[in-house]
C-alpha cells in the first residue's frame, strides 16, 4: 500500500517505516511506546492482563494524534498542537507530541512541569515534529519569539486599564501640610504615607486632588518633580 503524496507523517498509520525513519522507546514507557524521527508514535506488541483469558496479545499500531487548533488572537491563523494519549494498566497519559519527541531524542531527563520550559516548533509548523525542528525555550523566549513573528497584540490594546488611574495616584509622591500651610512631611507615595500614619489612602487622594480641603487636620498635595 502506497502513502498518498499529501499525507502528513502523523497521518500515516502504516507500520512500515518511512524513508529515513528511526524509532526509539519513549522515556518512562520503555517496551510499550516508541516515537520516531518523523514525529510519529506507536505502541508495541505486548501481552496485557485479561479478566477472562488471563492474558491477551495486543498488536502494536501507529497511534492516532489529535489536532488542537487555537486561533491566534491577532492573525486569526490556527496554532497547531498535535497530541497523543498513552494507556498503561488502565491509566491514561496525555502528551503534546512535540514534547514526546523532544524527550525521546534530545533530553530524556527533562522535567517540563518542574523546569517551566517549553518545546517549540522552530519553523512554526505544529505538524512538523521532527527532532531537528524542535527547540527548548523559557517562557520569556517563547513570548519574544511571538512578538518577532508579529503574532501578539500590543499589551496596551488588550490590558484592563480600569484601575490604572487609581493605582497611579497611589504611587505618586505626596507632601503633608498643616492647616496653616506648613509642610510637616513628605512621602514617596500615598500608599507609604497611609502605612506610616495609619490613614485611609482614599482620603489622602481626595484631598490631594482637591475634592476636600483637608482631612483630620491635614492638607495633602502631590509633589511635582
Amino acid at each position: 500500500m502506497s502513502i498518498p503524496d499529501k499525507l502528513l507523517p502523523y497521518q500515516n498509520k502504516l507500520l512500515a517505516d518511512m524513508p529515513g525513519e528511526v524509532w526509539k522507546d519513549v522515556p518512562g514507557f520503555e517496551g510499550t511506546y516508541q516515537a520516531s524521527t518523523m514525529g510519529r508514535v506507536k505502541s508495541l506488541d505486548r501481552i496485557i492482563p485479561h479478566p477472562r483469558l488471563h492474558q491477551q496479545f495486543v498488536k502494536g499500531q501507529i497511534m492516532s494524534q489529535s489536532v488542537a487548533k487555537n486561533r491566534n488572537i491577532k492573525t486569526g491563523e490556527p496554532m497547531i498542537d498535535l497530541r497523543v494519549t498513552f494507556a498503561v494498566e488502565n491509566n491514561q497519559y496525555y502528551f503534546n507530541t512535540r514534547r514526546v519527541i523532544y524527550k525521546t531524542f534530545i533530553d530524556p531527563h527533562l522535567d517540563y512541569q518542574n523546569d517551566g520550559l517549553y518545546v517549540i516548533n522552530v519553523d512554526g509548523d505544529g505538524f512538523n515534529n521532527r527532532p531537528e525542528n524542535l527547540a527548548l525555550v523559557i517562557k520569556s523566549e517563547k513570548q519574544l519569539r511571538a512578538v518577532k513573528r508579529d503574532r501578539v497584540l500590543p499589551f496596551l490594546k488588550t490590558a484592563d486599564r480600569s484601575n490604572w488611574k487609581k493605582n497611579y495616584s497611589r504611587c505618586k509622591p505626596v507632601a503633608q501640610y498643616d492647616k496653616q500651610g506648613n509642610m510637616i512631611g513628605q512621602y514617596p507615595s500615598i500608599k507609604e504615607a497611609s502605612r506610616q500614619l495609619r490613614l485611609d489612602e482614599k482620603a489622602i487622594i481626595q484631598v490631594a486632588k482637591g475634592l476636600y480641603k483637608q482631612w483630620n487636620g491635614f492638607v495633602w498635595k502631590y509633589v511635582d518633580h
